[in-house]
């Protein structure tokens, strides 16, 4: 079953948090966390990840905290999945054959690639704006 990791989850409710504050406003982790019973330690590094992939800004020092680097109008779901998760695939044999024993014989590889480009499509197509 396909399903969003608690990270990716996680990563969007901050997202979608940082959205709704002014953009001069810095969310904390801490303040994300206690709001929606977030475990600190595991949002502090979903929020590194989005930081690394430009989804979001990291503010250093005292009064430091995060904020969007970009509206929410620009901002494809797929883009928050892999800053936190890495590249989407179905299979194994998607990301590398070499995964897969039966990647030269296998009858299902075609139809199993079609899946993955529309999944991917798909999720990059899904705005994070209302």
């Amino acid at each position: 079953m396909l399903m969003l990791s608690k990270k990716v989850e996680y990563g969007l409710i901050a997202v979608l948090h940082m959205a709704a504050s002014p953009s001069s406003d810095l969310a904390t982790a801490k303040e994300i966390s206690d709001h929606y019973g977030i475990p600190g330690d595991l949002l502090g590094k979903v929020l590194q990840a989005l930081s690394r992939d430009g989804i979001v800004e990291a503010v250093h020092g005292a009064k430091g905290g995060y904020r969007l680097n970009r509206s929410l109008d620009t901002m494809k779901l797929g883009q928050v999945i892999e800053a936190v998760e890495g590249p989407v695939f179905i299979a194994r044999c998607q990301e590398d054959p070499a995964n897969c024993g039966q990647f030269h014989t296998c009858n299902i590889k075609e139809p199993v690639m079609q899946i993955n480009d529309q999944l991917q499509n798909y999720i990059h197509g899904i705005s994070l704006a209302a």
